[in-house]
C-alpha cells in the first residue's frame, strides 16, 4: 500500500503539470494534420482535396450499402520461441482465413498452413522436410519445417525465429487461397508484414541491421513474394487486400508532417509533441461528441494518404525498388506502395490505420468502395472487421498448447536418447505472458 501511495501522489503531480502545460498549447492535432496538403516529405495526399477530417454518425455508416457482402480475414498465431538446454530454439505458427458473409467458399475457414522453424548453431544439425517424414497431416492442412541457418548469434534471435515462422505461414496461406476468394481480404496488421518488410528495407538502403538478408536472404524474399503475389492475384480478381493496423509505433506520417511544416515556414513549432503516428491521429480524430452527441456515437476518419517512401536507418527508399528478392508482375515498384487512412471508433476508443496498395487506391471509384467497406465493418464491430476476428479465433495457439508442444520436443528427443530439456523463461513462469498477444 505504501508503494501505491507514493506512486499515486507522483502521478497526481504529473497530471497537474501536464494539465497546465496542455492548457497553454495553441496548436491541436487536428490543426497540425491539415498541413499534410503542403509539399514535401515521404507521405502526401493521394488526391488534390484538402486534408479534412470527416465525422459521421455510426448509425448512418452502419446503414451504408456494403460493396462486398462476402469478406475474408487473414490472421495467425505462434508458440513464441521455445528454448532448450542444448541450444535448440524452435517456433511454430498456424495461419487461418476467417470467412464472413454468404459464400460457397466457407470451407476455406477450415484450411490451415502450419510452419515450424528451428535453430541449432551447429552445421551438422539436420531438420527433415515434412515430405521426408511419416507426418500424417490433417485434411486441409499444409505444413513446412524450416531450419534457421547456423550463424553468429545475436540477442534477438528468438524474435527473428518467431517472425519468420508467423509471417511465412500467413503469407503462404494467403497466396495459396487468394485465387479462390470472392471478396476483399482483410489482413490483421500491415499489408506487408514485419519484421520481414523491415529486413527488406534495410537491405535496400544498405544500412541498419542486415543480419537476416546476410544469413537467410531466401526466406526474406520468399515471405515478401508471398504477399506481393497475393496482391497481384487479388487485383486480377478485382478484390482488394486491406491491412488493418490496430496499434503501431511508426512515425512516418508524423516525420513527414514535421518536414512539411519546417520546409514551408508554417507557423507551428516543431518538434510536434506526439510521439507516433498512432498518437497523432488518435488526438486529431477525437471530438467531444464522439459518444454522446445529439446524433449518437460518431465515427471519425481522415482522407487517404500515400506513403511514397519508407524510412530505413536514416535512408528513404521505395519498397521493392532495385530489390532482387521479389519478382514484381507489374514492374513498377510504385504500384505496390501503401495508401492509407486513419479511423477512430468512439465506443471502443480504437484508432486504426486502413491501408491498401497504390494500384487499388489510385482508382477513385475503387478507393471509395474500399473506404466504405472498411468503415461499415469497423462501425458494426467497433473493432477490426469480423472476418479478422473469426480468423484470430480459429488460429489461436493457447498457452497450454505452447507448453504441450514444448513438452513434445523434450519427450521425443529423450526417447531418441538425447539429453534435451526445455528451458522455461522466468517471466513466462510468472505468467507475464498472459498479458501479451501472440
Amino acid at each position: 500500500m505504501d508503494t501505491y501511495g507514493a506512486l499515486n501522489q507522483m502521478f497526481q503531480e504529473l497530471g497537474r503539470a501536464v494539465g497546465d502545460f496542455d492548457a497553454q498549447q495553441t496548436v491541436t492535432a487536428a490543426d497540425a494534420i491539415a498541413h499534410f496538403q503542403q509539399p514535401g516529405g515521404n507521405v502526401n495526399l493521394l488526391d488534390d482535396d484538402e486534408f479534412q477530417i470527416t465525422h459521421k454518425p455510426i448509425s448512418e455508416v452502419k446503414s451504408w450499402d456494403d460493396p462486398w457482402p462476402t469478406t475474408y480475414g487473414l490472421d495467425g498465431s505462434t508458440t513464441r520461441a521455445l528454448q532448450f538446454n542444448n541450444g535448440l530454439l524452435a517456433a511454430g505458427s498456424a495461419a487461418k482465413l476467417g470467412v464472413s458473409g454468404k459464400t460457397g467458399n466457407a470451407d476455406l475457414a477450415n484450411r490451415t498452413t502450419a510452419t515450424l522453424v528451428a535453430h541449432h548453431n551447429d552445421d551438422e544439425f539436420e531438420l527433415p522436410g515434412v515430405g521426408e517424414t511419416g507426418i500424417e497431416l490433417p485434411s486441409g492442412t499444409d505444413a513446412e519445417m524450416l531450419r534457421f541457418p547456423a550463424s553468429d548469434l545475436i540477442s534477438r534471435l528468438d524474435d527473428y525465429l518467431v517472425g519468420v515462422s508467423r509471417t511465412y505461414a500467413e503469407g503462404k496461406h494467403a497466396r495459396k487461397y487468394a485465387a479462390e476468394l470472392d471478396g476483399p481480404l482483410f489482413i490483421d496488421g500491415p499489408l506487408y508484414p514485419n519484421p520481414a518488410f523491415s529486413w527488406m528495407l534495410f537491405e535496400q538502403a544498405g544500412e541498419g541491421p542486415t543480419y537476416m538478408t546476410d544469413n537467410w536472404p531466401e526466406i526474406v524474399g520468399d515471405i515478401m513474394q508471398n504477399y506481393v503475389s497475393t496482391i497481384e492475384m487479388m487485383y486480377d480478381r478485382n478484390y482488394p487486400p486491406i491491412g488493418i493496423i490496430k496499434t503501431g509505433r511508426s512515425s512516418a506520417a508524423l516525420d513527414s508532417l514535421q518536414t512539411k511544416i519546417e520546409d514551408n515556414d508554417v507557423n507551428i513549432e516543431t518538434p510536434l509533441p506526439w510521439g507516433s503516428d498512432h498518437l497523432l491521429f488518435e488526438d486529431a480524430l477525437y471530438n467531444s461528441d464522439d459518444r454522446y452527441g445529439d446524433k449518437g456515437p460518431i465515427i471519425s476518419y481522415t482522407p487517404w494518404l500515400l506513403q511514397q517512401k519508407e524510412g530505413a536507418h536514416g535512408e528513404s527508399v521505395v519498397p521493392f525498388e532495385f530489390y532482387d528478392g521479389v519478382s514484381l508482375k507489374w514492374g513498377d515498384a510504385n504500384e505496390y506502395i501503401r495508401a492509407f487512412f486513419y479511423v477512430r471508433c468512439p465506443q471502443s476508443d480504437y484508432v486504426m490505420r486502413v491501408e491498401t496498395p497504390h494500384a487499388f487506391a489510385r482508382n477513385a471509384r475503387l478507393r471509395e468502395r474500399i473506404t466504405r467497406k472498411a468503415l461499415v465493418e469497423i462501425a458494426q464491430q467497433q473493432k477490426e472487421p469480423r472476418a479478422i476476428t473469426f480468423a484470430d479465433q480459429r488460429a489461436r495457439i493457447s498457452r497450454d498448447d505452447r507448453f504441450n508442444l514444448r513438452d513434445v520436443i523434450e519427450q521425443f528427443a529423450q526417447n531418441n536418447h538425447g539429453n534435451v530439456r526445455a528451458v522455461q523463461d522466468y517471466n513466462e513462469g510468472r505468467e507475464y505472458d498472459r498479458f501479451e498477444e501472440f
